[in-house]
């Protein structure tokens, strides 16, 4: 195991995640005795200067800006050059993340229960879009689900503005991209809806609706093959359910819905004709 991280005014506790291109740490900001999350650049990425400066300027601007209470804090920004370090420090979010929740605890998550969580999930990205951002890496695994059940949509890891010439080619999971985004890199509000279906599907059956051996295969169920049936893993889910979903997961991005705000109103109109709202 790799040593932890010595940085100053935070102690470091445990690592708690590891992707890619970056390490996330809990840890404890010694000034105000508030757990933190401290996110590192792997040392082998920092002479990448593409993946150096997303990580200094793009995620530390995009989380700088944003005040919405489903997105997590900016804390502190570290930039240890003579050691080839580069941290971000976020507030720290309690709880379990939405993949944890569906396959270690639920199962899926009934729709009277799912529906309103969903809408909160809707919410954060419409105000990303309303921002000029673009997620690109929506899925079960960036959802937290807080101990009093709210939700906070964390890593803008590969978050891009939508003024900027967007190629996310190999970026992402593969699950969660819609053909034009694995296939070309064209992205544009339309690549969240697509992911924000796939999101939805998994919590109402308790898997995605794409899967198979590697992501070769994943990518060429997504383009060829029509959404699943959500009814075949739970019978119960109706047919106005599905095609609420299958719009979202349409193969060509026109055909899904312009914005969140059309997702949303398309989720509460059936709310209200099957009695699920408050």
């Amino acid at each position: 195991m790799s040593e932890l991280p010595k940085i100053p005014l935070y102690h470091i506790g445990h690592l708690v995640a590891e992707g890619g291109t970056a390490r996330v740490y809990w840890g404890i900001d010694l000034r105000s005795g508030f757990p933190v999350a401290v996110k590192e650049l792997k040392i082998r990425h920092f002479k990448n200067q593409v993946i150096r400066e997303k990580f200094m300027k793009v995620e530390t601007q995009l989380y700088l800006y944003m005040q919405h209470p489903n997105i997590p804090r900016l804390v502190d920004f570290i930039d240890m050059h003579e050691r080839e370090q580069l941290y971000i420090v976020m507030e720290f979010v309690r709880g379990e993340n939405l993949e944890q929740y569906i396959y270690t605890e639920i199962g899926l998550i009934p729709e009277r229960k799912a529906l309103p969580m969903f809408l909160e999930i809707l919410d954060t990205v419409a105000y990303l879009h309303r921002h000029g951002i673009l997620h690109l890496d929506i899925k079960s695994n960036n959802v937290m689900i807080q101990p009093d059940g709210k939700i906070k949509l964390i890593d803008l890891g590969i978050a891009s503005r939508m003024s900027d010439a967007v190629n996310s080619t190999g970026f992402g999971t593969p699950a969660y991209m819609p053909p034009e985004q694995s296939e070309k890199g064209q992205c544009g509000p339309y690549t969240d809806i697509f992911a924000l279906g796939v999101v939805l599907f998994e919590m109402l059956t308790g898997t995605v609706p794409f899967t198979g051996r590697n992501a070769s295969e994943i990518r060429r169920k997504i383009k060829s093959e029509p959404t699943p049936r959500m009814s075949d893993y739970y019978p119960p889910l109706n047919a106005g359910l599905q095609a609420v979903v299958e719009r979202a997961l349409a193969k060509e991005p026109a055909q899904r819905y312009r914005s969140c705000e059309e997702f949303e109103k398309a989720i509460r109109d059936y709310m209200a004709r099957h009695g699920l709202t408050e």
